[in-house]
């Protein structure tokens, strides 16, 4: 069995990444630029870096891929047998920020942890073309058509979703995810600071209103409440690998 596997390394206090994932390769939003600088930073999720870093989506040939999912490199990784020894995979990444001078008998202010998360599903169409991750062929960030209704019906959710997600660009988390962020009331519990946040077309403030996202902005369908907050108090697609704590007075 074949998986699509999706990395995720966030530096966490609330989140505030300035991290670039080298191995697996991570994207930092781009797709196949031909610049130094990342088209579209809202592409499929909020790295938080700025536009130069990151890596494009191969090509399988010597020639570009353009519009043709089929014809770009996908990375593979291959795994021992149940018998054949353990299976490693090299991580590797940079921090933009520093890290570390944390001690307890030297609190400075350069706290980070960090989590590796990761998301997968089978390959091919079992999971529709609505559904399925993939690196897309064109640079635009996923459309959205918001509910406007509480007593939306299945039907009427299932249009809007149809209408939205187009096949040819990126996709993380689902359609179905994101919506179902935008109803979720926001955990009042969590730390705002000073921020205003705004209220959703229902009239109150929902999981897309964070401390660091007030606005409601979006990138791609990623829960900006689930992305900002570690842990997480709502169910995930995301697996925690594991959690790296800058004290070890944070471990149990």
């Amino acid at each position: 069995m074949m998986l699509h596997t999706c990395f995720l390394l966030l530096a966490v206090g609330t989140v505030t990444c300035d991290v670039y994932l080298h191995n697996p390769r991570g994207s930092n939003n781009r797709l196949n630029e031909r610049s130094a600088n990342r088209k579209n930073g809202n592409r499929v999720f909020d790295s938080q870096n700025n536009n130069r870093g990151g890596y494009n989506v191969g090509d399988l040939t010597d020639k570009a891929a353009q519009s043709d999912e089929s014809k770009q490199y996908q990375m593979k990784y291959f795994q021992s047998g149940s018998t054949s020894g353990k299976t490693h995979l090299t991580l590797e990444w940079t921090n933009q920020h520093g890290c570390g001078g944390n001690e307890n008998s030297d609190p400075h202010k350069q706290n980070c942890n960090i989590v590796f998360q990761y998301m997968c599903q089978k390959t091919g169409k079992a999971n529709g073309d609505k559904d399925r991750i993939r690196d897309g062929t064109l640079p635009n960030t996923q459309n959205y058509q918001a509910i406007s209704n509480s007593k939306e019906t299945a039907t009427s959710q299932t249009n809007r979703k149809a209408s939205s997600v187009v096949t040819e660009k990126v996709l993380q988390e689902t359609f179905d995810w994101y919506d179902k962020c935008y109803v979720r009331e926001r955990n009042k519990g969590l730390f705002t600071a000073d921020q205003k946040l705004k209220k959703n077309r229902l009239g109150y403030s929902s999981a897309i209103y964070t401390r660091q996202n007030p606005n409601g902005n979006r990138r791609g369908y990623e829960c900006p409440e689930e992305r900002d907050y570690h842990p997480y108090w709502h169910p995930t697609p995301w697996k925690d690998i594991a959690v790296l704590a800058e004290n070890k007075t944070m471990c149990s």
